[in-house]
């Protein structure tokens, strides 16, 4: 962090890893219909004050290696609704290739918890054109 740029014109910025994975973060929030996702270190690092569940293991644009990504769901002793309790047992079968388990348990949420409608889209993709062998249950995004 500091001034960069020709001494006439400075801009005072942020750069490097922990920058560009908050940039890629805010791009997944759309994509998965959230509005604060946050990686498993800020997760981990913010457990006993905050409340999360986890979204995904994600490769972002520009990362090699998958980061697992959470969404924010408040200050710690807010009640975690039924949706969030059903979307990580699913994510659970989603990763161990166990996708029609993971579809009975997100199509009562699909309609009204976005993060269960697009895994409950990935899976019904996944069971009728199944991942590879190799497939580590990552989610490969393409766009930033």
């Amino acid at each position: 962090m500091g001034n960069f740029g020709a001494p006439e014109r400075f801009n005072f910025t942020a750069l490097g890893d922990g920058v560009n994975l908050a940039s890629r973060l805010e791009g997944l929030c759309k994509q998965y219909g959230v509005t604060r996702a946050v990686s498993e270190t800020v997760a981990t690092e913010a457990r006993g004050a905050f409340a999360f569940r986890k979204l995904d293991r994600v490769a972002v644009k520009g990362k090699s290696r998958a980061v697992v990504i959470f969404e924010l769901l408040g200050p710690l002793g807010g009640t975690a609704g039924p949706e969030v309790t059903a979307y990580e047992a699913a994510l659970k079968h989603y990763f161990a290739r166990r996708f029609a388990q993971a579809i009975a348990q997100l199509t009562a949420f699909a309609e009204t918890d976005p993060p269960s409608k697009v895994l409950l889209e990935r899976c019904l993709s996944f069971l009728a054109s199944p991942p590879p062998p190799d497939w580590d249950g990552s989610w490969v995004a393409r766009s930033k």
